[in-house]
């Protein structure tokens, strides 16, 4: 199979429409813009960092911090000082979850978690707010598949700009099906949340224009894991990537510079039956992948770029550019035990 969709195979959780709206749409017209974004490439010299991990009691403080992008310290949003996004909760299938979210932003917000089946009171609705200054405690249980979910604010109007300054971050369910199939883990398995913007030097600019308000605002820039043009080191084995594209307008055609396979385990809804391998797949905003990348008998010191490739989208201003989006450099040999099951879930 040469390319994949997961458009008509989300089963739980997609957002098409971040952008200046508090709603969480599933719209393929996003992008419709008649005038395209180009990005700006980097030179991929900067280590690939990961966020921190976090339980199921956590204090979580939404607040304006600084980060340093393209060489400069700059005003931003985050969850944790100095740095873009939050932390990423590891939960169990079964486990109940005590988070309490600080804001010390000057305007409210809120948290939804977005792919999870939690109490309504719980999800994030744009009138479930905590004030400036305020708080608000999320409790449930998790009671769902592994998978990979995320999280971010969903106030009325203020949510494409909370989102496209920084606050976002992952919620990575674990369960007893998924650790029998003994995936890549630990330093094998990678969180990668892929977001694009618009950087200067007063800060990540959000001033969307009353068609990128109708139509989708992107960046000129893109980030993985709150670092601009990053790399990150590879052994010659099986990686897990867990993939997040939290772009509010953005859609990438991810694919690999050597024209490898990418072996797809999971989308939004979890596992799949079996897994499928593909050159190339299309992700929107909001949505996840769970993929399997192999780089063995790679010689080492090789550079392997995850691309987005041009694609047709309906005649929409996306897709016209192929870009990098980050660098693996093998760097090291290893032998590899893990064997690509036949099964994943039934």
């Amino acid at each position: 199979m040469s390319g994949l969709s997961l458009g008509s195979a989300i089963t739980s959780g997609s957002a098409i429409g971040l952008i200046a709206t508090s709603g969480c749409k599933k719209d393929f017209r996003m992008g419709l813009m008649t005038v395209p974004v180009p990005v700006s490439e980097g030179n991929f010299s900067k280590p690939l960092s990961y966020p921190i991990q976090a339980g199921s009691n956590f204090t979580i403080t939404a607040q304006s911090t600084t980060a340093n992008l393209k060489g400069a310290n700059i005003p931003v949003l985050g969850y944790q000082p100095k740095s873009l996004l939050g932390p990423s909760f590891k939960i169990n299938k079964g486990e109940t979850v005590n988070i309490l979210l600080q804001n010390n932003l000057s305007e409210h917000t809120n948290i939804h978690w977005h792919g999870l089946k939690i109490p309504a009171l719980m999800d994030g609705h744009p009138d479930q707010l905590a004030n400036a200054g305020g708080t608000f405690r999320y409790q449930f249980t998790v009671n769902q598949r592994a998978g990979l979910s995320w999280y971010h604010p969903h106030p009325h109007e203020h949510t494409g700009k909370q989102v496209f300054q920084g606050l976002a971050g992952l919620f990575i369910i674990n369960d007893a099906e998924e650790a029998s199939l003994n995936l890549p883990s630990d330093q094998y398995e990678l969180p990668l949340i892929i977001q694009d913007k618009r950087i200067t030097e007063n800060g990540i600019t959000y001033n969307p224009t009353m068609e990128e308000i109708m139509a989708g605002y992107m960046g000129d820039s893109i980030l993985v894991n709150g670092i601009y043009s990053p790399f990150t080191n590879v052994s010659t084995r099986f990686y897990r990537l867990r993939i997040l594209n939290g772009s509010n307008a953005r859609i990438y055609n991810l694919a690999l510079s050597n024209y490898a396979d990418m072996v797809i385990i999971g989308n939004d809804g979890g596992l799949l039956n079996k897994p499928s391998a593909v050159k190339e797949i299309l992700i929107a905003p909001g949505e996840r992948l769970d993929v399997l990348v192999n780089f063995a008998g790679i010689t080492i010191g090789t550079e392997i770029f995850l691309l987005s490739k041009e694609f047709s989208n309906g005649g929409s201003a996306q897709g016209k550019q192929e870009f990098k989006i980050m660098k693996f450099k093998v760097s090291n040999n290893v032998m590899d035990t893990f064997s690509l099951p036949t099964n994943l879930s039934s």
